[in-house]
């Protein structure tokens, strides 16, 4: 019944999903569609990829993480389906997790069906949805309440079960590639099962714990030995992130990267209780029966004042940093009932604090720690009024952290200086709301005595939160639902088939950063999570580029960014507006409205494809050799081997007619893990610039560049030999149950 309400629920507020509609809008297309379509035809094409070439000069696919090349949802659904088709399974799949996970934790925290789906329902739709934009939002969030659930479970019955699965849940949350949910979870589970083992210590000492010996010691070994399985499980995605994040943009200073970026201004935090003052109805584009309804049962939003959402953040400066934010990382509200019922359960609390509350603990239990007859969930009002205090304290310091107040403090602490939105930690104050209120229905349905006056209240405060969530998650968007998403136009793109067809391999200048990744080739200007210092070093930075002439004028290029663009190895630029074909020494090969870019764009002029000329004209231009050179000349990189040998190998073949020893250039990031060959004998590459380099002398030879990170490897025996120990402990516990309390008990 539960798995059954968790699908109807995505079936409501993502139905068009359901018929083949995509997303568009937010970071879609210029960052997540770019990499699992980069991963997709890597798996296709029998390669798993371990080096991006395709956006900027490469990166490194397990450092930048957020491919998620390691997750198993990804390796199964992208190599399998189409890429809308995948995407979309993996967003409703998740969706699915997390309301049926928050479920089972609310219940294991003692409240009954009603109150923990009511529980689930405002912590899935009420944080999530508006994060749409955001593909690692629900992908990671979803693993937070599993590993909740794992952690009350273990305590509640010491099976080891419980303790394996947190270890998956943990592994599973890293894996799936963004690292900020990951350590949110981490925080939460450590303090979680720190205050719960400190309330059953209270019990012991108050000689109503049947459980004898260091019990507590035990079981927090237990959850700190599984939270430290967990990390090793991600290992393989873990220890390349390290790496990258030792050379990014994370610890050397830029204006790139700011810690405060996505904060919550403090007068925003009045959308919990009056939305209409923020949330402009105009702003949703859907018109149906759903919408009628939801606008019905929510009637508070009717009076929405029409304004930007993103302008009326920006003018709330009393209190608020001075980092930039927007409404999607601001967000917080999780409807106006659930807030209601959460205060009521506050003040319930309050009342009955002077009471010390037991906790419960079957009679059979004895003073084994590992007895099974401690199935049973605890009692709503015993056990929910225990951690209460928790949650308050939880989910005010998310409330107050999301506001950036307190990142001074969190900068100089291990892990939080690595993420920036600290908006985020709303999350926590989610999912404290929600269960505070689950715990009030949960408490009037155990004690309502007319049938039906508890079935209308039930039905009444249902349909109003999720019609209050389902226009909250339209109000406050970057994405859009298209019945025909621009994705399955790739392969008809006219820009596309000319750049495959080139003999050689193409780098494109593009108007948008990876967006044109889409296409199978090489693009700058680059947008990554975790970038590679070099990447926001300003001696090595592209030049910036004249803004478009008015009226359709033919726009010039600088000599500075000519010679960046020569020296990058840029083949291609696709341009808006036409260009001044002299000052940019290239020629028009192509202009149109192309099938896919055109709709990604949201545009119906059409665009301009130029090539540039493989050697300057005039004077003292710069030449423009491509991908390789020695000295300037071009020297081909085919990109028929190239495809063939993959993205983590590269063969340039040099001819020995060039004067002199000279260096050979490879215009790809110079990046720890790339190796280099000539004829088959190791050789030692030098780094120019950005670039790889070697020293290229007047015979030529056949150069091989190869990819084999020794992250990779440490990672992935760490991952093996934590899956390998997981594994053994189940067995052990599945197969001789005994065997292990022995030699603990000898222990």
């Amino acid at each position: 019944m539960l798995l059954f309400v968790a699908v109807a629920m995505t079936f409501l507020f993502w139905w068009p999903l359901y018929g083949g509609a995509g997303f568009i809008g937010g970071d879609l297309y210029p960052y997540f569609f770019p990499q699992k379509a980069f991963l997709a035809d890597r798996l296709r094409a029998g390669e798993y990829p371990l080096w991006n070439d395709l956006s900027g000069f490469g990166y490194p696919v397990l450092g930048e993480s957020q491919t998620g090349a390691a997750y198993p949802f990804h390796l199964l659904f992208y190599w399998f389906f189409d890429l809308n088709t995948a995407y979309n399974i993996e967003h409703l799949l998740h969706y699915v997790i997390c309301f049926v996970a928050t479920s089972l934790f609310a219940k294991r925290s003692g409240l009954n069906d009603i109150g923990a789906c009511f529980a689930a329902l405002i912590f899935t739709y009420g944080w999530f949805p508006p994060r749409a934009c955001l593909e690692w939002a629900i992908l990671s969030g979803a693993w937070l309440p599993v590993a909740l659930w794992c952690v009350e479970s273990f305590l509640q019955t010491r099976w080891w079960r419980y303790a394996i699965g947190m270890s998956g849940a943990l592994g599973m949350q890293l894996l799936a590639g963004h690292y900020h949910l990951a350590f949110i979870t981490q925080l939460l589970v450590a303090t979680y099962g720190c205050w719960r083992l400190w309330i059953e210590q209270r019990q012991k000492c108050g000689g109503t714990c049947p459980i004898d010996g260091p019990c507590g010691k035990r079981a927090a070994l237990g959850l700190v030995l599984a939270g430290i399985a967990g990390i090793c499980l991600a290992g393989i995605q873990v220890v390349p992130t390290w790496e990258l994040k030792q050379r990014s943009t994370r610890v050397i200073t830029s204006d790139e990267y700011d810690p405060a970026y996505g904060h919550m201004p403090p007068l925003y935090i009045s959308q919990l209780i009056v939305p209409w003052c923020w949330y402009s109805p105009q702003s949703i584009d859907e018109d149906n029966i759903v919408r009628e309804v939801a606008e019905f049962v929510a009637p508070w939003h009717w009076f929405g004042p029409n304004q930007d959402l993103d302008e009326a953040i920006r003018a709330c400066r009393f209190g608020a940093l001075r980092a930039g934010t927007n409404k999607v990382e601001a967000h917080v509200y999780c409807g106006m009932v659930p807030i209601a019922m959460a205060l009521f359960a506050l003040l319930g609390w309050i009342r009955a604090f002077t009471g010390r509350a037991k906790l419960p603990l079957n009679s059979e239990a004895g003073a084994r720690i590992n007895v099974v007859t401690r199935e049973r969930p605890h009692p709503a009002e015993l056990m929910i009024n225990l951690t209460t205090g928790y949650w308050l304290v939880a989910g005010l310091l998310g409330l107050v952290y999301a506001t950036g107040w307190l990142l001074p403090i969190g900068l100089s602490l291990p892990g939080f200086s690595f993420f920036r939105g600290p908006g985020r930690y709303g999350i926590v104050t989610t999912l404290a709301i929600a269960l505070l209120a689950g715990q009030t229905l949960s408490q009037f349905s155990l004690r309502s005595s007319t049938l039906f006056w508890r079935n209308f209240v039930l039905l009444l405060v249902f349909s109003s939160t999720c019609g209050d969530l389902w226009l909250v998650s339209r109000m406050v968007k970057y994405t859009y639902i298209t019945s025909t998403p621009a994705i399955a136009f790739r392969d008809s793109s006219e820009v596309r088939k000319r750049l495959l067809a080139e003999p050689r391999l193409s780098r494109l200048l593009a108007p948008g950063p990876n967006v044109c990744n889409l296409l199978g080739v090489s693009c700058v200007p680059w947008y990554l999570g975790i970038a590679p210092a070099e990447y926001v070093d300003p001696t090595l930075a592209m030049p910036v580029r004249e803004k478009p002439l008015p009226n359709g004028k033919p726009t010039g290029c600088s000599p500075e960014l000519l010679q960046w663009l020569s020296q990058s190895g840029v083949t291609h630029v696709l341009n808006f507006e036409p260009l001044e074909e002299t000052s940019w020494q290239v020629d028009l090969i192509w202009k149109g409205v192309d099938p896919f870019l055109n709709r990604v764009w949201g545009r119906a002029e059409p665009i301009h494809l130029y090539r540039f000329h493989t050697r300057g004209t005039e004077g003292d231009s710069p030449l423009f050799p491509g991908r390789a050179y020695v000295g300037g000349e071009p020297i081909p990189v085919d990109a028929e081997s190239g495809r063939r040998f993959g993205s983590r190998s590269r063969r340039v073949v040099v001819e020995g007619n060039h004067q002199g020893e000279q260096s050979l250039v490879l215009t790809e990031l110079a990046y720890p893990g790339w190796t280099v060959s000539r004829n088959g004998d190791p050789v030692t590459a030098k780094q120019q610039g950005l670039f790889r380099a070697v020293d290229c002398p007047v015979e030529g030879g056949s150069y091989l560049w190869t990819y084999r990170p020794v992250s990779f490897l440490y990672g992935a025996a760490i991952s093996s030999v934590a899956l390998f120990v997981l594994a053994a402990v189940a067995h052990l516990r599945f197969w001789h149950p005994t065997l292990l309390d022995h030699l603990l008990r000898r222990r």
